[in-house]
């Protein structure tokens, strides 16, 4: 699956928060309008009919989270652009395997994916990073909700 960054000084206005309860990732206000989902371990990436990633909702449980120092890579806001021809309704994982998730209790950082891997850095929603490689193929995910649960 290959994805497209577009530096555009402006991110969606959402707020990203992480429900304890449900052990689930959500933005608010939520989109309604959705092409199909790009999956990220047992996340959601909503993506509308022009190929743009503007929510990010899902299962993330916290105790399987591993505790890091990482640090989040400097970004610019932008559009997370899905550039694949991907049929309406459905969903469809970026691999078939899990990346493994790591959080900074300091920095209060979530990161899906390998924390040490470099590549296009785009803010496409409020504290919501992806960082994308040469390849134009996902490397991480990066959240930040409002608050997170005691780890």
């Amino acid at each position: 699956m290959k994805f497209l960054v577009e530096y555009t000084g402006v991110s969606e206005q959402r707020t990203l928060i992480y429900d304890v309860e449900e052990c689930s990732f959500d933005v608010e206000p939520t989109v309604e309008e959705v092409e199909f989902d790009i999956v990220v371990n047992k996340l959601n990436l909503t993506v509308t009919d022009n190929g743009k990633v503007v929510q990010v909702w899902g299962f993330s449980g916290y105790n399987e989270w591993k505790k890091s120092d990482c640090i989040v890579p400097q970004s610019q806001k932008g559009i997370l652009k899905v550039t694949d021809k991907l049929d309406y309704g459905l969903s469809y994982r970026v691999r078939e395997e899990d990346f493994p998730v790591f959080v900074n209790p300091q920095s209060g950082w979530v990161c899906i994916g390998d924390p040490k891997r470099t590549g296009q850095t785009v803010e496409f929603i409020n504290n919501c990073i992806a960082v994308i490689d040469k390849n134009q193929e996902f490397v991480s995910l990066w959240l930040k909700p409002q608050s997170l649960p005691d780890i």
